[in-house]
């Protein structure tokens, strides 16, 4: 799968590939994150129950799914909205870590559903010299259903000092009390 498959993107689109995440002092409270997923097939479904062993017959057997199980048909597992969520966010954390994510899925998802997932930057402060973002995350439908809610919290670095090449390079000067 090349890059802007993984991406999601549009046939069309040219999607350069990040080599770093995101800074610091580059994150607003109030910044927003948007990836929109093609639909859910049957197939992928399977694929998910073979990669998580969750072979719950109500996702991968109609018959069961609609007759015993009373679900009206087969359905997505939570997990993979939150599997998508994180896609989202590690497309754009790259190689920054995640303290914390989390994620419940509030809608039952079917085959044939689009899922959107988007992030909201709530909070930017830093603890213990660690700067931190959280992130209140969702996915919704093509019917503009919220199916998965959530947060994170994301470790970034502040971006490197560069000292400008026609500058001098600061030095140190150490300093001796005598008392």
């Amino acid at each position: 799968m090349d890059y802007n498959e993984r991406l999601s993107a549009p046939k069309h689109a040219v999607v350069e590939p990040k080599t770093e995440g995101p800074w610091f002092e580059d994150v607003q409270v109030g910044m927003t994150l948007e990836l929109k997923k093609p639909p859910i097939t049957r197939l992928q479904i399977a694929r998910f129950a073979g990669a998580s062993g969750d072979f719950n017959p109500s996702h991968v057997d109609e018959d069961i799914a609609r007759d015993i199980g009373g679900m009206g048909g087969v359905f997505a597992h939570g997990m993979i909205g939150m599997g998508f969520i994180g896609q989202m966010l590690t497309d754009w954390l790259w190689d920054r870590p995640m303290r914390t994510f989390s994620t419940k899925a509030v809608l039952i998802v079917r085959p044939g559903d689009s899922l959107s997932c988007h992030a909201k930057v709530t909070r930017k402060w830093v603890e213990d010299e660690i700067n931190l973002v959280e992130l209140e995350v969702t996915a919704v439908n093509q019917r503009g259903e919220v199916t998965h809610t959530g947060h994170a919290i994301a470790m970034l670095p502040h971006r490197p000092i560069r000292i400008a090449e026609h500058l001098k390079r600061p030095y140190l000067v150490q300093h001796r009390v005598i008392g």
